[in-house]
């Protein structure tokens, strides 16, 4: 009685550990309390074995079952994906080819809109000529963009009027072909009476380009911030010390709403017909017309793409 019991005991408690697979325990214990004979004891043993062995197995192929096996490297199909994952295209001329792919298709699409990569599009060409009439248009500002530079990157871009203002000030502008934002004016009600033709015209339409105009004289300067895009704007005037093209150069070069020095009143809280006289004066005393704020729409979206394209070609080179 006392062995059967133990062992009895010993199965029950393998069997719980094995996920409930001892299931047929109480009909043993049961018998075994009711049982003091030594031929039953043994019938119970052997029940118990008989039992045991097949929980084991049951046990054990559950167990077995249960693990993640993990594919040989000799299987074929986990070959091919450990080599796409792993060992595809290197990754430097993989960003190489990717890089010189958007190259050939900015170069091609710039081809088929000028005639030539580089070359400014017929219609800004056209307004270039008319601008140059009465600015100098200067790309870059010496040592921006490279130390040894004579001009610098070209995405800043400066026009220096040739005639003085009536009295005797000297006038320029600068901006930045990444300088944009979007046009506050197409959040009107009245302009959504006027739907662009298509999404494309819709997106360049919205586009407000942001510039400085300076007004110089006796090494004072006066800076009106000002944004271009479903009509002229001012934003904001300030004044610096030094002369046309020094402060030029500081606007260039982020010295300008972000430099330590006052900035000049809130342009909004100014009296309504202040603001008003700050916009006619940059209109008719310093010349910028509609084909000057055209020609910086326009030229500003045309370098940008310039620049864009010889990022991706220094890019390659370094990369690849």
């Amino acid at each position: 009685m006392f062995r059967s019991s133990l062992l009895v005991r010993r199965v029950a408690a393998a069997g719980s550990s094995s996920n409930g697979t001892a299931a047929f325990a109480p009909s043993i214990f049961a018998a075994a309390a009711s049982s003091s004979s030594p031929a039953a004891a043994a019938a119970i043993d052997a029940i118990v074995v008989a039992n045991f062995s097949t929980t084991s197995k049951v046990a054990s192929s559950s167990i077995i079952s249960s693990r993640v096996v993990s594919p040989s490297s000799s299987d074929p199909a986990f070959s091919s994906k450990l080599t796409n994952r792993y060992f595809s295209a290197d990754a430097c001329t993989e960003l190489g080819s990717i890089l010189q792919r958007e190259i050939n298709e900015e170069v091609e699409a710039a081809i088929e809109q000028s005639g030539a990569e580089g070359q400014l599009p017929p219609e800004l060409a056209e307004l270039q000529s008319t601008i140059a009439k009465k600015w100098t248009i200067l790309e870059g500002i010496t040592g921006i963009g490279g130390a040894s530079s004579e001009t610098g990157s070209g995405a800043t871009v400066r026009l220096l009027r040739k005639k003085a203002g009536s009295k005797g000030a000297k006038i320029g502008i600068v901006f930045h072909c990444q300088d944009t934002e979007e046009d506050s004016k197409f959040d009107d009600e009245e302009m959504y009476d006027q739907e662009p033709q298509d999404e494309e015209d819709a997106e360049e339409s919205a586009q407000a380009v942001r510039f400085g105009v300076v007004v110089s004289k006796g090494g004072k300067t006066v800076v009106m911030q000002c944004r271009c895009g479903y009509e002229l704007n001012v934003d904001g005037v300030m004044v610096r010390d030094g002369d046309m093209e020094s402060v030029l150069a500081q606007l260039a070069g982020g010295e300008g709403l972000h430099a330590a020095l006052y900035q000049g009143p809130e342009f909004t809280e100014l009296a309504e017909d202040l603001q008003t006289s700050f916009e006619n004066y940059v209109k008719e005393e310093c010349g910028v017309d509609e084909d000057v704020t055209a020609f910086i729409s326009m030229y500003c979206d045309y370098r940008e793409q310039e620049e864009y394209v010889s990022f991706m070609k220094t890019a390659v080179e370094i990369l690849d």
